[in-house]
């Protein structure tokens, strides 16, 4: 789907998703309902008014209208908007916010879908805000497993380079593979490919995404620092960004140290981006995607010098191991790290 936008100095956050209507049962008999259902082969439209400086902020009392039928709506407490019985296809929306002077209002098209219901949350950039010229964004490609999620970062641009500080742009999902947030989540709802897109003003920018069955846990980092203490020994920091739709249980992630004289050390590891990490809807403590560490305190070098004073170093090899909720099990590949020897002690000076 191509959706097209005519916003000035305004950001539109939209988030398309298809959820399918309740209609008529079994034998044409109707299955009671709240209200009066709509037209058979009619599109609905729904959504939220929000601010993009900050998309708590909702509009109750904002106009939404779609002029090419005639019709409008106010938006209510939330900021929550729904028009039912419209055409399916392309459709120019208008949003209006008479009562916020501060924010401005926008113009989007979106594409309805027979007996669907389309989600469009629509942020509203201040009047006050820089007209964006480009968007940077970042992932530009993801492959992602069912069920998961991806943060989408964002910067709009203005001329010379200037950045438009704190500013959501417009979020839209192509292809129906899932959903994205006001704020740039994006959940995988169904395999296929698709795009995430970003829109400002009059640019856009495209992420590509392949949504693919569950794997098991994808360990896309896996660092050790330093990889050379001195004899003295010392910490070292392991790291491991993993991701999984099935979602990873704190306790299942695990640094393994193979040490000298045939030990091997376990050490669970702990999120450390708890901010950023994406946890799954039913269980906090449940990760898709996060960057687990751990810190092990390497002790001195404990071999013999030689009778030349010369000390062998002692070598370490450390893995990650991740299990997720399904029991799938993905194991790194190792990374070393060594304990020096005490120097030997230079020669005598020379009578």
């Amino acid at each position: 789907m191509k959706t097209t936008w005519h916003l000035g100095s305004l950001v539109g956050s939209i988030l398309v998703t298809v959820v399918l209507i309740v209609g008529c049962g079994g034998e044409g008999v109707q299955q009671p309902g709240p209200g009066p259902q709509p037209p058979a082969g009619t599109a609905t439209l729904q959504g939220t008014v929000i601010a993009a400086d900050n998309t708590a902020q909702t509009f109750s009392g904002a106009t939404v209208s779609v002029p090419a039928v005639g019709r409008a709506v106010t938006t209510q407490a939330g900021g929550v908007f729904v028009i039912e019985g419209l055409p399916s296809g392309e459709l120019t929306v208008q949003v209006s916010t008479p009562t916020y002077p501060d924010y401005d209002s926008a113009t989007v098209t979106v594409e309805l879908v027979a007996n669907a219901s389309t989600t469009v949350n629509i942020a509203v950039m201040p009047v006050d805000a820089l007209e964006p010229v480009a968007i940077l964004l970042d992932p530009s490609q993801a492959t992602i497993d069912l069920n998961g999620k991806i943060m989408y970062h964002s910067q709009l641009v203005a001329e010379n380079n200037q950045v438009i500080p704190n500013m959501e742009p417009t979020w839209a999902v192509i292809g129906g593979i899932g959903r994205i947030s006001a704020d740039g989540v994006f959940t995988a709802q169904q395999v296929g490919t698709g795009a995430v897109k970003a829109f400002a003003g009059d640019v856009e920018r495209t992420g590509n995404v392949v949504v693919i069955a569950p794997r098991p846990p994808q360990i896309t980092t896996f660092l050790v620092n330093p990889t050379v203490l001195p004899a003295s020994g010392g910490d070292v920091y392991i790291t491991a960004a993993v991701a999984d739709g099935d979602g990873i249980p704190v306790g299942n992630v695990k640094a393994e140290i193979f040490a000298p004289g045939d030990q091997v050390i376990t050490l669970g590891m702990t999120v450390t981006n708890p901010n950023s990490a994406l946890a799954t809807d039913d269980d906090p403590a449940c990760f898709l995607d996060a960057t687990f560490g751990a810190v092990f305190s390497a002790p001195a070098n404990d071999n013999q010098p030689t009778a030349d004073g010369i000390q062998a170093p002692e070598n370490y090899s450390v893995r990650v191991k991740v299990t997720d909720r399904s029991s799938a099990t993905s194991t790194s590949t190792f990374t070393d790290f060594v304990v020096q020897g005490i120097d030997q002690p230079p020669p005598s000076p020379s009578m």
